[in-house]
């Protein structure tokens, strides 16, 4: 008799809550670093798992570079500049803990220097052909300027097209496994709220499409970085005067 399809998925499934439990006790800082994680036992106690789901889960951890096992020392947490911030399950787990919110500027940084880099690659091979479906997706943004989710969609999809066109595939695939995360958390991802956000934001696309269609790396380039950067700056600067405003109301 075969065995059933679903009973791989529960010890798997048991995987997934133990190593995400543990990334949220390292990034939080409830297992601080040089701290040790508690004793196997005591995590089976915990999870109602068996030993080998909680050696499976703490070796993840340690591919994720959170821990280190050290034979008669335990498994100890590592200091955060070891820890794989491009794993999703880290990077979210840092998105939610990080009280300063500094990361998003990390991101829009790394975000704007690569897709800078890319913008300047496809300006010197983009073909007629990828030249026009770029201005298709442009004319398709305008058309969605009072749909501010169906242009946040649309934003993202012409970004892509860009890198996709520039051939950089290390960078096009560092972005794609970033940019979910971000934009899964409420304050990354709400940067187009209103037709005046996506006005702002079609300007840069616009700016980035003219120099393209120039040929001209270097303004293509600047382009990318300045809308990049630049709205994420207006973009800050506008939370912050609304919770400003509101912490003032309350007062």
């Amino acid at each position: 008799m075969s065995t059933p399809l679903s009973l791989p998925a529960r010890p798997a499934r048991l995987n997934h809550i133990v190593v995400s439990s543990l990334i949220d006790e390292v990034v939080s800082g409830n297992l601080s670093v040089g701290s040790s994680l508690p004793p196997e036992q005591i995590l089976c106690e915990d999870f109602k798992v068996s030993r080998s789901v909680v050696r499976e889960s703490v070796k993840i951890l340690e591919e994720k570079g959170l821990v280190v096992a050290r034979q008669g020392q335990g498994t100890t947490v590592q200091p955060v500049d070891l820890w794989n911030l491009l794993d999703p399950l880290v990077l979210d787990a840092y998105i939610r803990n990080d009280r300063s919110l500094s990361i998003f500027d990390d991101l829009m940084e790394v975000r704007a220097a690569l897709e800078s880099q890319m913008a300047s690659r496809a300006a010197t091979s983009l073909s007629p052909d990828q030249l026009e479906e770029l201005h298709v997706r442009l004319m398709e943004l305008e058309s969605l300027l009072e749909d501010p989710p169906g242009y946040t969609a649309a934003d993202i999809a012409y970004h892509d097209l860009i890198a996709g066109f520039s051939g950089h595939l290390l960078a096009r695939s560092i972005l794609r496994t970033v940019q979910p995360v971000a934009l899964a958390n409420a304050y990354y991802g709400r940067t187009h709220r209103s037709r005046e956000d996506n006005l702002r934001s079609h300007d840069g696309h616009a700016t980035i499409y003219e120099a393209l269609a120039k040929r001209d790396p270097v303004a293509a380039a600047s382009a990318v970085e300045d809308h990049i950067l630049g709205s994420w700056e207006t973009y800050k600067r506008s939370l912050y005067e609304s919770k400003s405003s509101t912490g003032q109301n309350e007062s």
